[in-house]
């Protein structure tokens, strides 16, 4: 996910640039840690552990993460870094507890506070997601406070918070018109609530900023056919069962059409 892309990029960020190609040489890392700090060799193997879990190497990773904390126990990066490893293989109460750590030393950083409420929220600890995402929005040097925004309004959709979320997303909206997962969330909120008329429309605007997923396919199709648009409705059919013949949505509609 485009988040989480961007969530390693800041551990690279914060982690600083490594002086040598030497020191990033997983055969040399070890002689060239020893010369070097705890700070500066907690620095060098977070960069070598999300280099690792950016190519998939998932183990490894977690070997120089966990030599970062080791390193460093005050180290934000490893401790962001871990909690998206940890949260990857899905031991979220190590990655809840690497992520808190992350918060607790860096109260003002948005994007930790970001990564913390999206794990928080999707352990379903609502009201800690929204007290970590009105903190992210806290930081004025925060780059894409639409991305907090959009998730913030997401979770509060989840946690039945209908209102709350559509507040939420429509700001998202007001930042970045072409916010993808505020518009659909803003399309499937108005579809629910019997807005088919405004659902269809965020749903356009969603469409216009690229290739729809299975869900909004298949809200396509629902809200098409509660305008009475068999034609529009069956487009989207047809484009959810040739991208997606094996998805749950593909199965929903076939199980909708019999």
């Amino acid at each position: 996910m485009t988040g989480r892309v961007v969530t390693l990029a800041f551990v690279l960020i914060v982690a600083g640039c490594a002086s040598t190609g030497d020191e990033l040489n997983p055969q040399r890392t070890g002689s060239a840690v020893e010369r070097v700090s705890p700070v500066r060799a907690a620095d060098i193997n977070t960069r070598l552990g999300v280099g690792y879990l950016e190519r998939g190497q998932v183990q490894l990773a977690l070997e120089k993460l966990e030599l970062a904390v080791s390193q460093d126990p005050h180290h934000v990066p490893a401790h962001l870094a871990l909690g998206i490893v940890y949260e990857r293989i899905g031991r979220d109460r190590r990655a809840l507890g690497h992520l808190e750590r992350a918060a607790r030393l860096a109260p003002e950083d948005g994007a930790v506070h970001n990564s913390y409420a999206a794990l928080l929220c999707r352990v379903e600890r609502f009201d800690d997601a929204d007290r970590h995402f009105r903190e992210a929005l806290e930081d004025p040097f925060y780059p894409t406070p639409e991305v907090v925004l959009a998730n913030a309004g997401s979770c509060a959709r989840r946690a039945g918070r209908d209102g709350e979320a559509e507040n939420y997303l429509r700001q998202a909206l007001e930042i970045d018109p072409r916010n993808r997962l505020a518009l659909f969330n803003l399309a499937s909120l108005s579809f629910e609530s019997g807005r088919a008329f405004p659902a269809r429309a965020f749903l356009q605007r969603l469409e216009a900023t690229g290739p729809l997923g299975p869900d909004a396919l298949l809200l396509g199709v629902r809200v098409e056919r509660a305008l009475n648009s068999p034609e529009e409705a069956e487009r989207y059919a047809m484009q959810l069962r040739s991208r997606y013949p094996e998805s749950l949505q593909a199965e929903q509609l076939r199980a909708g059409d019999s």
